[in-house]
């Protein structure tokens, strides 16, 4: 086939995945769906009570169904009952009382969508264990929970192909024993680039193509390996790798996707450690409590903070209005992510009951949990929760900013002693007030019975206004912080917008010919409700004035609607409108004066009545409701004592009761607050990461169900007994047990940490790793296809320091890395998956090498290494609603550098199967579906790339010949063919006759197309 298979053809062969779940399908249904059919549905639908027939406790029964049909259809959540009953869409409505939060709702609909996958544990169970629960003998000899043993490398007999280390001889004795052996070695171009792009994630360059042909030592592969193990690329490529298990982002995502400025310290603090072969075992202790290893200079202990941020950088619901849920569900993020970037398993199903495949109780988890529980995260758990960052300064900076954060404590406690001695107030004139319930509910009537819409006294004030009318245009406002817009809507048509700053206000002063009463009018245009208050001479006259839809923003939609009735004194007053959000499209208004009959029939405002009775609005506007519920009717006896009483009745506190009663503080507060925000605004600078912190140290009570408001025994922190045995830790309130939690996950002797990452680091060379699950080793996932071989790495990975380059060097040196990916038929038919490595597996390279190499190839690749490319403020929101979204991604740095996003994570990375950033990823997929051939196409990346390398390829000073290939050496690592080269020189000549050698441009337009070519044929996107 020719080399130039276009990434179009993917159109032909394309095998697309359907839209799944962020965790794997049955971890999904038992940390998100099982929880929330525990808590809310078996109480009545299961074992022993089934309302309406239905049962929830298996997927068979809702299956079923009760009385009104089948509660689901699995793959299909719009035909089932049980999505409509919960969304409450419908007569029936379940639960009943209050309808489920919209994230157990989703959670549920998405496992509906992919299936309803039940796994086979049972049905559903209510009842709390009392017991520690007791370990099978068949949980006890699980493969992972073993000890890591190192076998002997078994003995090749007459091998039939090459072995350089114990890796083949491992390998070789199992595809021996099924008839097969290793494919032919590799093409030295073949293994170039293949080896380049693994350790590095970059294309070999022309001269480093060369180079390695000319050398005929024999280690020179060897001397590759080391180079490319030396180069600051590395650490780029096999950090990244990391950064997908630990859910690296910029960005925390779910309800506030707020900005994580200082996430990148951590990006970079883990590229610094590959390249660095800092010990896996250190690697690991600094994420979980580097902050709390003593000694080392001050960058050192800066270094092992910032390592923290593992801990921190998840995504959290900030908004949650339960402080304590928060607190637990970041607990559990933690757990979870820890879990699978460690030991390969899945903590978070144990939130709620034991784990239903694993030997992890409950108590385990709480055990662990209680760990996090005193550690601190958070710098508070209120709506929108901070998390927690630490100054890594110099100590004078570190000082500096100790110093200021004790002054905005001050600064806070000094507004909080304001607002408690305002709230004083507020009480104090309640409680008087309450002494004049009767002229409340007395004035209320007379409100209720003057109610109705106030109607102009003239059809049209702005152009037949009554003799001795005010009329005002709006843009002519004496002082005031909205825009005068005079030019938009025509000449001589003049509005007032918002113009930004909160809140909006407009004063005018004005001179009443007469005294007596007047109507204020207001012509304004509105498409959406922005209701503004009146006031008059400080008092306000009408508290949603304005709040009319008039049908759109425009002038011919401009209507006059009367607002309110005022008496005023010959003279000077004063005018205000004001609005704490936008306000609408305000024309002009005017004083209309109006007759005494005009007066008595228009309807009472509550606040003309409570101003004439000298009562407060905000009060009086309560009663008033309360009265039109009775239609009219005043309360009297036993129902005014209790409504006198309630909480929640008229005489309850509200902002509007504060405005009203806090006059006197209002200075103060305004004060004080402006100081507490000039204070914060004055923080020194300082260089911050995230990262946490010990604090008290705290055991847990199992929380029943996951519930935390329903406590069953005591947790003392501990690690899970099937590997460590049940004894809880030694523990007070001094410290929270990270420490030791660390020193135990990195023991010589665990029986996962060191299995799980040469797991990892194998997946990385050959597609999948031993353990194909390679984030659960647990019973869910799958078994290794070669134990001893992976023993033997592990306890290999140990006995070399922890050293992961050392790894590196064993695997890709072997005769099994170095393999041709031509398989023979038999291999094919006998291990079709090639578990058994027969032959090396081709891969296509992942969205960060196709974006690089496309830079790479081309010339425009900024080498620079660290920093952040994050465009965005401290805690800033980097998207929204809307059309808002997050386009800092034109840069020409590596990939790793660009900003991760969640929920507007780079659409380059999003078509090229760039994992979820919000869980732990350690098995990147690889689709083949019609976007990623448009991409390759048609994209702005591979406009830019084209272009630059076409530009690039003209600079040769050479025949077309010459330049065809130097282009195929960049972009292959190998010259053209004579068929490819005849191929191209023919479509380079017709394309430019087409174009004319006068035209200008056209030669590089030609060129530009052929290397756009070049750069989407799946001989550049696959790695043989």
């Amino acid at each position: 086939m020719s080399t130039l298979r276009f990434a179009l053809a993917a159109l032909v062969l394309v095998g697309s995945t359907a839209p799944g779940l962020a965790a794997p399908p049955d971890a999904h249904f038992e940390k998100k769906v099982r929880p929330v059919l525990i808590e809310r549905c078996v109480t009545c639908h299961g074992p022993e009570k089934q309302k309406g027939g239905l049962r929830v406790d298996s997927r068979t029964a809702l299956l079923a169904g009760g009385a009104r049909g089948a509660a689901l259809v699995p793959g299909k959540p719009d035909e089932g009952l049980l999505l409509r009953t919960l969304a409450h869409d419908g007569e029936l409505k379940m639960p009943p009382k209050a309808k489920l939060p919209a994230a157990e709702i989703a959670a549920i609909k998405e496992w509906v969508q992919v299936g309803a996958p039940w796994p086979d544990s049972g049905a559903l169970t209510v009842a709390p264990k009392t017991t520690e629960r007791i370990f099978t003998p068949e949980e006890k000899a699980f493969w992972a929970f073993q000890p890591v043993r190192r076998a002997a490398a078994p003995e090749i007999r007459d091998p039939k192909s090459e072995i350089r280390n114990d890796i083949d001889r491992f390998l070789l004795a199992k595809l021996n024993g099924t008839g097969l052996s290793f494919a032919p070695p590799a093409d030295k171009r073949v293994l170039l680039r293949r080896v380049t792009f693994d350790l590095t994630g970059l294309p070999p360059t022309p001269e480093e193509v060369d180079s390695f042909l000319k050398d005929s030592a024999p280690d020179a592969y060897e001397k590759v390996v080391t180079r490319l193990l030396a180069s600051p690329a590395y650490g780029e490529k096999w950090g990244r790798r990391w950064l997908d298990v630990a859910r690296y982002a910029d960005s925390n995502g779910m309800d506030e996707n707020l900005a994580y400025v200082n996430a990148w310290r951590y990006r970079d603090w883990v590229i610094k450690s590959f390249n660095a072969d800092k010990p896996y075992e250190q690697f690991v202790r600094d994420q979980i409590a580097g902050d709390l290893v003593p000694g080392g200079t001050a960058a050192e202990r800066a270094d092992r903070t910032t390592a923290t941020g593992f801990l921190v950088i998840g995504p959290k619901m900030l908004a949650e209005d339960d402080p304590a849920k928060m607190r637990m569900d970041i607990i559990d993020e933690q757990l979870d992510a820890l879990g699978q970037a460690f030991m390969g398993l899945t903590l978070g199903c144990a939130r709620c009951h034991d784990h239903k495949f694993d030997p992890i109780t409950v108590s385990d988890y709480y055990g662990l949990a209680g760990i996090f529980y005193s550690t601190k995260t958070m710098r508070n758990h209120t709506v929108v929760a901070a998390w927690n960052e630490r100054p890594i300064g110099t100590a004078s900076s570190v000082v500096a900013l100790a110093a200021h954060e004790k002054a905005v404590a001050a600064a806070r406690a000094e507004v909080s002693a304001a607002e408690a001695r305002a709230r004083a107030t507020t009480r104090a004139r309640l409680t008087e007030e309450k002494k004049h319930v009767a002229e409340y509910a007395t004035a209320a009537v007379e409100v209720y019975r003057r109610r109705g819409a106030l109607k102009l006294v003239a059809p049209d004030p702005g152009k037949n206004p009554p003799a001795g009318a005010v009329l005002v245009e709006s843009e002519a406002f004496a002082r005031g912080n909205v825009l005068k817009l005079t030019d938009g809507y025509g000449a001589g048509i003049g509005v007032v917008i918002n113009a930004g700053p909160l809140p909006n206000y407009a004063e005018y002063d004005l001179d009443v010919p007469k005294e007596g009463a007047y109507q204020i009018a207001v012509r304004y245009a509105a498409a959406d409700r922005r209701p503004v208050r009146i006031l008059v001479n400080g008092r306000l006259v009408a508290g949603e004035a304005c709040g009319t839809k008039t049908g759109s923003w425009n002038p011919d939609t401009q209507t006059w609607v009367a607002e309110a009735v005022v008496v005023l004194p010959t003279g000077k007053a004063v005018v205000r409108f004001e609005r704490n959000g936008p306000v609408p499209h305000l024309d002009k208004f005017a004083l209309l004066p109006m007759t005494a009959e005009q007066v008595a029939a228009a309807p009472l405002p509550v606040e003309r009545a409570a101003a004439d009775r000298k009562l407060l609005t905000s009060l009086l506007r309560e009663w008033a409701d309360v009265i039109a519920k009775r239609e009219g009717k005043p309360p009297t006896g036993a129902d005014l004592d209790a409504l006198i009483a309630a909480d929640d009745g008229p005489f309850r506190d509200s902002p509007e009761l504060d405005a009203d009663t806090q006059g006197a503080h209002a200075d103060e507060l305004k004060r004080l607050r402006e100081k507490l925000a000039a204070t914060e605004k004055a923080k020194p600078p300082v260089d911050e990461v995230m990262a946490v912190e010990d604090a008290k140290g705290e055991n847990l009570r199992v929380h029943l169900r996951g519930n935390h408001t329903t406590l069953g025994a005591d947790a003392p922190r501990r690690f899970p007994q099937i590997m460590a045995g049940g004894a809880p830790l030694p523990l007070g309130a001094d410290r929270s047990g990270r420490r030791e939690l660390a020193e135990w996950l990195t023991r010589p002797d665990h029986p996962l940490t060191a299995r799980v990452m040469v797991n990892r680091i194998w997946a990385g060379h050959f597609g999948a790793g031993l353990v194909r699950s390679t984030d659960n080793f647990g019973r869910l996932g799958d078994r290794p296809t070669h134990p001893e071989l992976l023993d033997w790495l592990a306890a290999e990975f140990v006995g070399a320091k922890w050293s992961v380059k050392h790894m590196h060097r064993l695997i890709v040196t072997s005769a099994a890395y170095r393999m041709s990916s031509q398989a023979e038929p038999a291999a094919l038919q006998k291990d079709p998956d090639n578990k058994l490595l027969s032959h090396f597996t081709r891969r296509r390279l992942d969205a960060e090498e196709v974006r690089d190499g496309m830079l790479a190839v081309s010339g425009l690749l900024d080498r620079k290494v660290g920093g952040t490319l994050l465009k965005a403020t401290p805690r800033q929101y980097v998207t929204g609603t809307g059309n808002r979204n997050y386009e800092g991604y034109a840069h020409t740095r590596r990939s790793v550098y660009l900003p991760v996003v969640r929920s507007a994570v780079y659409d380059v990375f999003q078509t090229l199967d760039f994992p979820d950033p919000s869980v732990p990823n350690g098995q990147r997929t690889a689709t083949t579906i019609p976007t990623q051939s448009l991409f390759m196409l048609n994209s702005a990346l591979a406009d830019q790339a084209a272009e630059a390398f076409a530009k690039a390829v003209l600079a040769v000073r050479s025949t077309d010949a010459g330049r065809v290939h130097e282009a195929y050496r960049r972009v292959y690592g190998r010259p053209p063919t004579d068929r490819e080269e005849a191929r191209v020189l023919a479509y380079l000549q017709k394309s430019e006759e087409a174009s004319g050698p006068a035209a200008e441009g056209s030669q590089l337009r030609v060129w530009r197309g052929l290397c756009r070519v070049l750069l989407a044929s799946n001989e550049f996107v696959f790695v043989e």
